[in-house]
């Protein structure tokens, strides 16, 4: 049986394409914004449930790809040992385009990650931390890799979940990549869309296929998710589980979160003036929702 049915979900995208195309967001439960992605809440008569609208898709046949490759990408991480919560992948065609939900049920307040460990020391907060790098440590190949950060973890009774699976890091024996991530760019400006093709995204993505890189993306994380004081005493914890050689330094956290915030601030700045224009010069909807500024910890 469905976590929601077709016709729950027709009807949470006329309103969420209606909110698209005001920008105006008041009548939707948001529960967070990514860097990209926007996670709405659903509620129906059997539960509810967390649906995060992937960037518009070209076509039928993408949106069908992408569904078959996040189902690859969750049956993977689940033979590394990872708990994937449940989720769907239901696509339809929207006004202009066709589009993708990832729909997982939502889980118990203060289990996310950084609501778990808000209110704990880093004596008390280290225990749980050591559970996430096992699994990083467990799933992290050359093909497959999580997004590490806290914020996609959850901690469900005894249970360590696993929530982001809407960009699937998934590689084929030849190294490329099985999620067109061309599909995602597109809901950059032009210019800003070179950038990132020719200079920017194998970097970030081959950053997820190596222990360094996700224990850098993980400890820098801290730091924006204001838990910027837990992340010193766990760069040793870090350094022993993934067996760093040579061993990250708080300084190398600190740089590399200056260099990712940077990156992610020029490219939201550009998105948003891609949104002026559109507005205020073309005359027609921007056709992304957009986060508003992030605030980020020192």
């Amino acid at each position: 049986m469905a976590l929601v049915s077709a016709q729950e979900i027709e009807a949470f995208e006329d309103r969420l394409g209606a909110a698209v195309r005001s920008g105006e967001v008041d009548d939707l439960d948001v529960i967070g914004y990514g860097e990209v992605t926007i996670a709405v809440k659903l509620s129906t008569e059997s539960g509810d449930f967390v649906c995060k609208r992937l960037a518009p898709l070209s076509s039928e046949e993408s949106a069908a790809r992408i569904a078959e490759v996040i189902a690859r990408y969750v049956g993977a991480l689940e033979q590394c040992g990872i708990d994937v919560v449940e989720t769907e992948t239901p696509y339809l065609e929207g006004r202009d385009c066709w589009v993708l939900y990832c729909v997982q049920p939502m889980l118990p307040p203060g289990s996310l990650g950084p609501d778990f460990l808000r209110n704990l020391s880093a004596d008390e907060a280290a225990p749980h931390v050591r559970r996430i790098f096992e699994n990083i440590r467990a799933s992290v190949t050359p093909l497959v890799a999580p997004d590490g950060q806290l914020s996609n973890w959850a901690f469900d009774g005894d249970r360590l979940r696993y929530l982001d699976v809407g960009t699937p890091f998934l590689r084929d024996e030849d190294g490329e990549e099985l999620f067109d991530f061309t599909e995602v760019v597109r809901a950059l400006p032009a210019p800003m869309r070179l950038v990132v093709h020719r200079f920017l995204l194998r970097g970030i993505l081959d950053n997820y296929h190596s222990l360094r890189g996700q224990a850098l993306d993980f400890l820098g994380n801290l730091i924006k998710e204001s838990l910027g004081n837990l992340f010193p005493s766990l760069v040793p914890v870090a350094n022993e589980m993934f067996e760093l050689a040579p061993k990250i330094t708080e300084d190398e956290v600190r740089s590399h979160y200056k260099s990712d915030a940077q990156t992610y601030a020029l490219i939201q700045a550009a998105r948003r003036a891609d949104r002026w224009v559109h507005r205020h010069v073309l005359r027609k909807p921007y056709p992304y929702l957009l986060p508003p500024r992030i605030e980020r910890s020192a």
